[in-house]
């Protein structure tokens, strides 16, 4: 039996389809031409997708060399190119000859106070000005480094707040040196420490000294004299 015709008005079609299938027509050829522009669309979007897996496979390529290296191997190239040096704050041996801060006396004079030898010769000497010329240069230039608002470093110890924590004295941490104490007097109170803490800190528990003696009297060591008694 045919199929009746019908006008199908489709929007979603391209514009030419659209014009085809604006007059009547067999609804068999409307199916195929439906079913053909869902071939060509389907076509078309899985092409565009191989497109964008092929551009995000050529984007995700391995770039400069520079970023697959190891982490370790940039730091050790970092290292090995130094953009300052400590030699930067010593002066030329130009500069300590012209501007030497201390004079023959003055080494002289802080070589006895060091408790160290004079130099032997003129040149040992002239080396040990330059040498203490250098250090001293050296401290100035250090010096002029603004530590504005910088702490100063009172030890060389852990300064963090559970260090200072730690080791903070409490009453708990000398309740213990506080129990050997005691108040005596009744008109001028006084703090001493207990009489029994006394003796056993003076006379340990089973420790007898004489048992350790090759000669005693009674309670008294024997020791010989080198000398003879006065008359």
């Amino acid at each position: 039996m045919p199929f009746p015709k019908t006008s199908i008005a489709l929007a979603g079609l391209p514009a030419l389809k659209r014009a085809l299938l604006a007059r009547p027509v067999d609804a068999t050829v409307s199916l195929r031409c439906f079913s053909t522009s869902i071939i060509l669309q389907s076509e078309q979007s899985s092409s565009s997708r191989i497109l964008q897996s092929e551009q995000s496979s050529t984007n995700e390529s391995p770039s400069s060399p520079s970023s697959t290296k190891e982490p370790i191997l940039i730091i050790r190239e970092y290292l090995s190119n130094p953009s300052w040096s400590v030699k930067s704050l010593l002066p030329t041996p130009e500069q300590t000859a012209v501007q030497s801060p201390v004079s023959s006396q003055q080494l002289r004079h802080l070589l006895r106070l060091s408790a160290l030898p004079p130099p032997k010769d003129a040149a040992e000497e002239a080396k040990m000005l330059e040498t203490l010329a250098s250090q001293l240069l050296f401290v100035q230039e250090i010096q002029k480094v603004d530590t504005t608002g910088v702490e100063p470093l009172r030890a060389l110890r852990d300064e963090s707040l559970e260090s200072e924590k730690a080791n903070e004295v409490t009453l708990a941490s000398l309740k213990e040196a506080l129990n050997q104490e005691e108040v005596v007097g009744k008109h001028h109170k006084r703090i001493r420490r207990k009489q029994d803490q006394i003796k056993t800190a003076d006379n340990p528990t089973g420790w007898k000294p004489l048992d350790h003696a090759e000669r005693k009297v009674g309670k008294f060591f024997i020791v010989d004299s080198s000398t003879a008694p006065p008359e």
